[in-house]
């Protein structure tokens, strides 16, 4: 009698059995490479039970005939070989970025196949009892073992010619897998008592599963769906299925708001409630033809992906036609209040509905993930239009969008800028004692003009803000010293700063940089922050502006009337100007709405007021006639900027336009007409 200690195989299949169960109860991607470990999983599982059959046979052959013993060994044989080839199949899925290959392609590489199936099915098997150890030879051991070592060798040969599309860190745990199956296999081979292969194989399996199917790596634990990184993965081997696909994303559009009203942890627990909502309007949809829904069953796994901050998505390959009824019910769900604990809250959100099949600029998963951004920042949800599908619209505003970040990339590196200027009247003094400096793209062949309206926030988004500002404030530094704007008699140039400037920690010493490179005086510079800026930007503007201000610098509130128009807000901090936006003032002008027109000029009158008791200069943006001009300084605003004085112009042009005869901008206010009134009547 041989000896037998199945002490380890206890251990092991407890061991595995561990790793099996915490697979099956994990959200699994839906990754042609996942599915290939599920089956070396299951492989393994029927592996293990036949090896313990086979021991039980082995041990108790007179209970057996010859035929269950040899029966079991060759299924133990068999899905060990199996174990091996769909390893083999997941290192070439991996290599090749989960893509499918060609069946012709799949049958030459499963050829060597054949001979170890052939001998297991029909080779001898016999035991050989030496020193009380069990000993298995014969054909079917033969042709076991040289399509292991066949397919281990394979295996390794892949992880080395992989390593472009395979981490180094996971081909290593590869390659310890395979080393550890063939020296288990061998061990197993000549000393059958030891029962060693399940060891190996169980270990093989750990370090692949830690290196490659760890679930946590793919799982978002805020919202419970899957992260950013699981959602690239399955669209890329979507991509390379060349399967047609549509992305269904509902996009958060007021998440700020949210987590300022409820906090971070509950705004991620209203994402969680719309992936549920998703998941109900596709899956069972009230109403929705039945066939419909069998068929988006049978095309989504309903996997959802936590794809952006403020983006929930999933996948389908169904039609829009099939999907027309869901992403309605949809829509009118995200329109509902959310309620859950002690909150009732009302989103904003609207969706996204992309087809990856319909145009050629998506042939990559990157640039499909770039069109979702795009999409996500620059739809909303309004009144009448909720969801949003991808058109060729769409398409030639993106194309648009992405040449503009282009040219912007090549001005930064090559000076492809230009500063224009636009004369400010002061009505007090009737000169034009100061200038708005706007900085403009010279590049405008490929797309046509383009605003700085545009290309600003796209500077915002890029993070190319802070090259851009130091362009324009040592443009307009250069061009105050080399032309000694000063000595013309200009009091100061005003510079715009974006919002990300504003609270940019090295904002003071870049400015300070600048002006002390071209002997600037801080005081020849005001800079215009807007309303809006200013409200959101926190302590960090607030830091900035101090520094700022105690270097000699003024600043202008830009824009006022267009964000918050909080006065308490900006009673904070002492503005030397407020700009007041054409949209205050234009309304006041409209002959066609008097009504409106009333309620404007009251509204305007009041705001322009309440700013001249704060001791604030105020500065009039718009000014198109000379109506305008007379009504506003009438009113106590001394600053006055419009097309009536000068649209923005260039250097040359507005160093020309010092020179003119400022006189014939003379405004006639109300004291002056009373008084010329009186005269004539003498």
């Amino acid at each position: 009698m041989f000896q037998l200690d199945i002490r380890l195989l206890i251990v092991t299949i407890l061991f595995f059995s561990i790793i099996f169960v915490d697979f099956l109860r994990n959200k699994k991607l839906p990754l042609l490479s996942n599915k290939c470990f599920a089956l070396m999983l299951y492989f393994t599982a029927v592996n293990l039970v036949f090896n313990v059959l086979k021991l039980y046979t082995t041990v108790n052959v007179d209970a057996f005939i010859p035929l269950v013993d040899r029966m079991f060994s060759q299924l133990f044989y068999g899905s060990m070989i199996m174990i091996v080839v769909f390893l083999f199949w997941y290192v070439e899925i991996l290599g090749n970025n989960q893509k499918r290959m060609k069946w012709k392609k799949v049958l030459r590489r499963m050829l060597p196949l054949a001979f170890p199936m052939v001998m297991i099915l029909f080779g001898d098997l016999n035991y050989e009892l030496r020193n009380q150890q069990l000993y298995a030879d014969g054909s079917m051991v033969v042709g076991f073992t040289l399509s292991l070592l066949f397919y281990c060798g394979w295996i390794f040969v892949d992880t080395v010619r992989y390593k472009k599309t395979i981490q180094k860190e996971n081909r290593l745990a590869i390659q310890l897998g395979v080393l550890m199956l063939v020296a288990g296999g061998g061990i197993q081979l000549f000393n059958f008592g030891l029962l060693f292969s399940e060891v190996a194989v169980t270990l093989m399996i750990l370090f692949i599963y830690l290196a490659f199917e760890n679930p946590k790596e793919y799982i978002d634990e805020e919202t419970g769906s899957f992260n950013k990184r699981a959602f690239h993965l399955v669209l890329n081997e979507k991509k390379e299925a060349e399967k047609p696909l549509i992305l269904v994303s509902v996009v958060v559009d007021d998440l700020r708001r949210i987590q300022t009203m409820v906090g971070h942890e509950n705004t991620n627990h209203i994402l969680k409630i719309i992936g549920m909502m998703m998941k109900d309007s596709f899956q069972f949809c009230p109403g929705c033809d039945r066939k419909r829904i069998k068929k988006i069953k049978h095309n989504a796994d309903f996997s959802l992906y936590h794809s952006r901050s403020n983006v929930m998505t999933f996948l389908t390959e169904a039609t829009l036609d099939d999907i027309k009824d869901q992403l309605e019910l949809l829509a009118r769900q995200i329109k509902k209040p959310i309620q859950f604990s002690k909150h009732t809250i009302v989103i904003k959100a609207h969706i996204d509905v992309i087809f990856t099949d319909n145009y050629k600029n998506q042939e990559t998963c990157d640039e499909v993930y770039d069109m979702m951004n795009y999409m996500a920042s620059h739809n909303n949800a309004t009144a009448e239009k909720i969801i949003h599908l991808l058109n060729e619209a769409v398409i030639s505003s993106k194309i648009r969008y992405s040449t503009i970040e282009n040219i912007l990339i090549d001005a930064i590196e090559h000076d492809g800028f230009v500063m224009v200027y636009q004369p400010i009247y002061h009505a007090k003094n009737k000169q034009f004692l100061s200038a708005e400096a706007l900085v403009r793209l010279t590049d405008t062949t490929s797309v046509g003009f383009i605003s700085p309206e545009e290309f600003i926030p796209i500077a915002e988004k890029k993070g190319m803000i802070m090259e851009l500002g130091e362009i324009v404030f040592d443009k307009v530094c250069a061009f105050a010293r080399e032309e000694a704007l000063k000595d013309r008699g200009i009091e100061y140039i005003e510079v715009n700063l974006s919002g990300i400037q504003c609270v940019h920690p090295d904002l003071p010493c870049q400015l300070q940089g600048i002006m002390k490179k071209y002997d600037i005086t801080p005081g020849f510079i005001n800079l215009e922050i807007t309303e809006t800026a200013f409200v959101e930007s926190g302590e960090m503007l607030r830091e900035n502006m101090l520094k700022l201000r105690q270097m000699g610098c003024s600043f202008s509130m830009d824009d006022f009337g267009t964000g918050y128009s909080n006065l308490s807000r900006m009673a904070e901090v002492v503005y030397d100007l407020v700009k007041l936006d054409k949209s205050l003032i234009w309304p006041c002008f409209d002959q066609e709405n008097s009504g409106k027109n009333s309620k404007a000029t009251a509204i305007l009158e009041n705001i322009i007021k309440l700013l001249l008791q704060l001791n604030v200069k105020i500065v009039a943006e718009g000014v198109e006639t000379k109506e305008m001009a007379t009504y506003l300084n009438n009113l106590g605003v001394t600053h006055l900027q419009g097309y009536y004085y000068s649209k923005p112009i260039s250097e040359a042009a507005y160093l020309d336009f010092l020179t003119i005869d400022q006189s014939s901008y003379k405004i006639v206010t109300d004291d002056e007409k009373t008084k010329t009134s009186q005269v004539n009547s003498l």
